[in-house]
């Protein structure tokens, strides 16, 4: 599920891509073959608006697989007379499943459907996975199915941008900080508030200045508002998260044995990674700057030119790349049909397209900034082989490339 964000202020993007390979994308402790399958899990994805209708169920749960620093500032808030939430209380994931483990946790699951929500979707995956499968390997766990709201509060508050069941900001972890219901006015968001200032208990829920929990054992991130950030009274009054002053945790408690519930599940001969774990290094990163260039096709009067901007037009596109442009074809995603950032080009001759390679490939290269007042970024060109009897005629091309869906 691929989430593209529009419109963000340059000063909160960010500043270059990152890819990882890690042993788990949420930090269980779960990794290799103690992380439950996601193949076989049964929970169910929902989109926005059924998720939203079944809130309203009865003999119903719904979990924040956050922590709870970010459910501090904003959650659902079921309907009365509809489902029962639960917040885990969780500092970090590592505490999730020994959260889940507890005998209490299990009855107040027993026989009900249980909801799940986080972010954008990607921890809810592993959770709901990990509580269908602690359910079909143990006796004391049975519930009513499991049920996750696809693309998480994100695609939650664009579908419903009033708020919805939602109350209060849902916490981001970029330079954006925290995402509101494009609706809601300033006065209602105000309304919303359930927390305070860890210094002097004011209603506060914005997280800025980077302040932390004191506590050695907890380190997690604390409101501190701006009066007492200025002046400095979080030195005389340490700013202890609500947990840490509840005396709340959950470190010590058991994490579930998956090791052996699959093998009681499968057999012990069946108690291996998922068939795309096996033989993968535990983590790779990927932060060179430099591309591998993808083999040229049959040099053709078609190219690929790659790393466009996501707003741009035909027209810049070929006043960038000369007058000698004779189409330009967007190449969108076969399946949400959302262009991410690519096209065909077709030039008059083959000669001129080899010109756009050796400009691409120059010292200087080829940049093009896109309507929104971004950086130029640097694009990449390569020669398409023509399939038999292609060409330009009956391409149609459009001045701006379509909007798709890339939300499917």
């Amino acid at each position: 599920d691929f989430k593209i964000t529009d419109g963000v202020y340059f000063g909160k993007r960010f500043k270059a891509l990152t890819i990882r390979k890690v042993s788990e994308l949420v930090a269980y402790g779960l990794a290799a073959e103690k992380a439950p399958s996601l193949n076989h899990s049964n929970a169910v994805h929902l989109e926005a608006d059924a998720y939203h209708a079944m809130m309203r169920s009865t003999n119903t749960v719904i979990i924040d697989v956050r922590n709870a620093y970010e459910s501090a500032i904003g959650h659902f808030a079921p309907p009365e007379g509809g489902a029962e939430l639960i917040d885990p209380k969780m500092r970090n994931s590592h505490e999730f499943p020994k959260w889940l483990n507890a005998p209490e946790t299990k009855q107040k699951l027993q026989g009900k459907k249980v909801m799940m929500y986080c972010t954008g979707g990607i921890r809810c995956e592993r959770a709901s996975a990990l509580l269908d499968h602690m359910q079909k390997a143990t006796n004391d766990l049975k519930t009513d199915g499991v049920y996750m709201v696809r693309g998480g509060i994100e695609r939650y508050l664009k579908t419903y941008p009033e708020g919805g069941f939602w109350k209060g900001k849902n916490y981001l972890f970029d330079r954006r900080f925290e995402q509101a219901p494009e609706n809601k006015t300033e006065e209602q968001m105000n309304q919303d508030i359930e927390s305070v200032c860890c210094v002097c208990g004011k209603p506060w829920a914005l997280y800025r200045g980077q302040f932390k929990c004191p506590e050695p054992l907890c380190k997690v991130p604390v409101l501190v508002c701006y009066e007492c950030a200025d002046s400095r009274a979080y030195i005389e009054r340490p700013p202890y998260c609500p947990l840490c002053v509840e005396g709340y945790e959950l470190r010590g408690l058991a994490i579930p044995d998956i090791v052996e519930q699959k093998r009681k599940l499968f057999g012990r001969d069946v108690c291996a990674p998922d068939q795309d774990m096996v033989n993968t290094p535990a983590t790779l990163r990927v932060v060179s700057r430099t591309k591998r260039v993808k083999p040229d096709g049959q040099p053709s009067q078609k190219l690929f030119i790659g790393n466009l901007p996501l707003v741009i037009t035909a027209s810049a596109l070929k006043k960038e790349l000369g007058v000698n442009v004779i189409c330009v074809q967007w190449i969108t995603d076969i399946t949400s049909g959302g262009y991410y950032g690519s096209a065909y080009v077709w030039m008059r001759t083959v000669g001129h397209a080899k010109g756009v390679i050796e400009r691409s490939r120059g010292v200087k290269g080829i940049r093009i900034s896109g309507g929104d007042g971004s950086r130029p970024r640097l694009l990449r060109a390569n020669f398409v082989s023509l399939k038999q009897g292609e060409t330009v005629e009956g391409v149609r091309e459009t001045e701006r490339p379509p909007i798709g869906c890339p939300y499917t």
